[in-house]
């Protein structure tokens, strides 16, 4: 059994410290109460406390920000490399000629992924809603709903001219 502080010293460094820890670390940044939780739980691995608690917690729960903050950086970075600038390129984007890519681009990216997936799966994926609606794990009634609360945020958005791809095949 692995050797871990007493859990009246945990509580009594809890009393004494966590208002004061919690203050420094939302000077450092968010998520503030996961670090000082995680700065505790750490602290709690310990054969014993050290000597200068705040200090030691201080400093675990600022590298624990950090950390969160550089990874949640690499991620942003990793994940806007992965994500072309316009999703629309070539044949098979079959966007109507009045439309334009990047504003499109943007306009399905500011639906609710779940919007997003049943309008491209089914506009440019020419996908039927049974075909959604099994992927996605509902009905095809619920998928068609979807598709429905999608395009009528993005008409609100374009107001596009009734002819265009956004206004095709919405019922099947």
């Amino acid at each position: 059994m692995p050797i871990v502080m007493p859990p009246e010293e945990l509580a009594n460094i809890w009393r004494r410290y966590s208002s004061r820890l919690l203050l420094i670390a939302r000077s450092i940044g968010e998520p503030a109460e996961d670090a000082v939780q995680e700065a505790f739980l750490q602290l709690s691995r310990q054969a014993a406390a050290p000597n200068d608690p705040l200090a030691w917690l201080v400093t675990v729960t600022r590298n624990q920000l950090l950390q969160w903050h550089r990874s949640g950086q690499r991620r942003r970075r990793r994940e806007q490399a992965e994500q072309p600038s316009v999703w629309f390129d070539g044949e098979a984007a079959k966007l109507d000629a009045t439309l334009d890519a990047q504003h499109v681009t943007d306009a399905l990216r500011d639906l609710s992924p779940d919007q997003r997936q049943v309008i491209v799966m089914h506009l440019w994926g020419e996908m039927s809603f049974d075909a959604i609606a099994t992927l996605m794990g509902s009905s095809r009634s619920s998928a068609h709903r979807t598709f429905q609360s999608g395009i009528r945020d993005m008409r609100q958005r374009f107001n596009p001219d009734p002819t265009s791809s956004l206004a095709v095949r919405t019922h099947e």
